[in-house]
């Protein structure tokens, strides 16, 4: 059975450049493994190096990703596979991802669904 959160408190350095990136990924106790991601995009968003994901999905274990940026106020930690990344682009760098903020929240209430004259609540 996989992690479904990663323990901070266990966590130590796995791993300084994953993939070449300028990431740093963490193991936890558990051996989940976390890919850190520190970003100053104006914005408020992450470029994430398409090299860090590959590193990572190649790895044992749960798979997690923490996204930080301090322009745009963002510390939070999800599961891969959770990260809405989309395409691929390229920059001087190599391929990256972009992260928008905007993109990580979800609507407030979850979409209604047909309860014809009977409301659930």
């Amino acid at each position: 059975m996989e992690a479904v959160s990663f323990d901070r408190a266990t966590a130590r350095v796995f791993n300084r450049r994953p993939g070449g990136s300028r990431h740093i990924a963490y193991q936890d106790g558990a051996g989940s493994i976390c890919l850190w991601v520190r970003s100053y995009l104006e914005r408020g968003g992450c470029a994430i190096s398409a090299s860090a994901i590959e590193w990572l999905d190649g790895m044992p274990g749960a798979h997690f990703i923490r996204l930080t940026n301090e322009r745009g106020r963002l510390d939070v930690v999800m599961p891969m596979d959770q990260v809405p990344m989309g395409e691929a682009r390229e920059g001087r760098h190599g391929r990256y991802f972009i992260v928008d903020p905007d993109d990580l929240t979800g609507p407030a209430f979850p979409p209604l669904r047909d309860f014809g004259e009977r409301v659930p609540f």
